[in-house]
């Protein structure tokens, strides 16, 4: 069973108890000052995500606590820069790492839209060391490597997005050319492509690739959403619309 926490019907604001400094203290003492201007200005700039960082202090402070390096911190603020994003749009509300309070692998975001609408949301950042200036077959082979590892984490019977901040230009060509040669080596069932990656076998890859709903590449003014049509479970318009307006 999860815990469902609404942002919107927390009750209060995190004023109400801490101001600012205090959670920015709370999370921030005795750690590296790295990301701490860019949480500030969330916090500062959005009382919704102040609620969320309120709420989840804890889990915050112990993934930049565990953060082993420069890329490790990276990765955690991708994680919180979705957070910030998605909470712009007032019909969302968050549960962060549901899935691994209920210690199963899972997204790292359960999003629910106008209180009855659950989707996932699982952030990956693509890092420089992945990505392969001006070699489209190279870069598409690291694009690749994403899909191959996170698609095993999408549970069933529910709408998953994978939501990519790429360190390199990516776009939705690459994102497709990606997902389309993964899938045409799985109906051609080249077993021991997909069985060298951690798959039972290519059907079992393509039976989990049916649980990716969509990619999520968020730009500085767009949303870049490429829709998986083998998806069991697609994306609602709405919920769509709803990102691509993030990106205003």
């Amino acid at each position: 069973m999860f815990v469902f926490i609404c942002i919107k019907n927390l009750g209060f604001y995190p004023s109400a108890m801490s101001t600012t400094d205090d959670l920015l203290a709370e999370i921030f003492a005795g750690l590296p000052a790295a990301l701490y201007a860019e949480f500030e200005e969330w916090l500062r700039q959005s009382r919704r995500f102040q609620a969320f960082a309120t709420v989840y202090r804890a889990k915050i402070r112990a993934k930049l606590r565990n953060a082993r390096d420069a890329g490790g911190l990276l990765d955690v603020r991708a994680e919180l820069a979705t957070a910030a994003r998605l909470l712009r749009e007032e019909r969302f509300s968050l549960e962060y790492e549901a899935y691994a309070a209920a210690k199963q692998r899972g997204p790292d975001f359960t999003v629910t839209y106008k209180t009855h609408t659950r989707f996932n949301v699982e952030v990956r950042r693509v890092r420089a060391v992945e990505a392969t200036d001006g070699d489209d077959e190279a870069h598409a082979a690291r694009l690749m490597a994403v899909l191959l590892d996170k698609v095993g984490q999408m549970p069933p019977s529910i709408v998953n997005l994978l939501w990519l901040i790429a360190d390199a230009e990516t776009t939705e060509a690459d994102l497709i050319r990606a997902a389309t040669t993964l899938r045409q080596l799985a109906e051609r069932k080249t077993e021991e492509f997909f069985t060298r990656r951690g798959f039972e076998s290519a059907a079992d890859y393509l039976g989990r690739y049916r649980r990716l709903s969509g990619v999520v590449l968020p730009q500085s003014e767009e949303m870049i959403i490429w829709l998986n049509p083998l998806a069991r479970h697609p994306a609602p318009a709405d919920i769509v619309t709803a990102l691509r307006r993030l990106g205003a």
